[in-house]
């Protein structure tokens, strides 16, 4: 496959992770009562699931650093856009004293999410490069 499609289906693979991403994230199971802060935000680790297999995809497709970069990074802003958006229509919580206190379990599955996003392409391109240096 040519570089610059291989490139370019990864930056809408990116768009796409970040929006199913960002959907996703909302899913908790929250265990105890509704303002204990017990969560598990199993939506957002399954979309961090995801977004990893679709980045150890691109990197051993493409064999390179650059398809992994390009497709977490498009990501990641998708979700930073979804985090910093104003207004009522938002689809995560950012994270304010008030917000933890009244809303615990989405806040804190907003943050696994927005963060986890860069730290799973990060943690792609190292486990894609120890997978080409093996292959070599």
């Amino acid at each position: 496959m040519p570089r610059p499609v291989l490139l370019g289906i990864c930056f809408a693979s990116g768009v796409i992770l970040g929006v199913l991403g960002t959907v996703l994230q909302g899913n908790i199971w929250v265990i105890g009562g509704v303002g204990s802060g017990a969560v598990v935000p199993w939506g957002a680790a399954a979309a961090l699931l995801i977004l990893l297999l679709a980045l150890l995809w691109a990197g051993t497709t493409g064999r390179s650093l650059v398809e992994p970069f390009v497709m977490g990074g498009t990501a990641f802003t998708v979700a930073t856009i979804a985090y910093l958006w104003p207004g009522p229509d938002q689809l995560v919580v950012p994270y304010s004293p008030l917000a933890m206190e009244t809303l615990p379990g989405p806040v804190i599955a907003s943050l696994v999410w927005w963060l986890g996003a860069g730290a799973v392409t990060l943690i792609s391109m190292i486990l894609s490069s120890w997978i080409l240096s093996k292959d070599r």
